[in-house]
């Protein structure tokens, strides 16, 4: 189960440097409540969603919607238009400890998505 709190998210598309293709990469922020989650990233994409726990596989399965906003470009190569995109996305994650990750399918495109557990939250 992954606890309430601010994670820190890692993106990567691509292969390694042994490979010969290039890697991208970005960075966002979460905050999980409740079995609710939203984050944004610093481009302007916006998400929120679920998170519940699968006690069978011991995994936290997360579904958000990706807001895009116009004329974004994600790191898959996806381009929004001028009125911008909405994606569904979803994955299954181990337990953080405090990291956490799963390659997720992001508009047709394989994603990697690393959560690191930040802190708890306060209140």
């Amino acid at each position: 189960m992954l606890p309430d709190g601010i994670y820190g998210l890692s993106f990567e598309i691509g292969c390694s440097a042994s490979s010969g293709a290039d890697t991208a990469r970005g960075d966002g922020l979460a905050v999980l409540r409740g079995g609710r989650i939203v984050g944004s990233d610093p481009n302007g994409g916006l998400f929120k969603g679920h998170c519940r726990y699968d006690a069978g596989c011991g995994e936290a399965v997360i579904q958000v919607q990706l807001a895009i906003p116009p004329n974004g470009v994600l790191l898959t190569g996806l381009q929004a238009g001028p009125e911008g995109a909405f994606i569904d996305v979803s994955g299954r994650f181990p337990p953080a400890t405090p990291v956490s990750s799963a390659v997720v399918d992001v508009g047709g495109a394989p994603l990697r998505v690393e959560l690191r557990y930040v802190g708890r939250l306060s209140g």
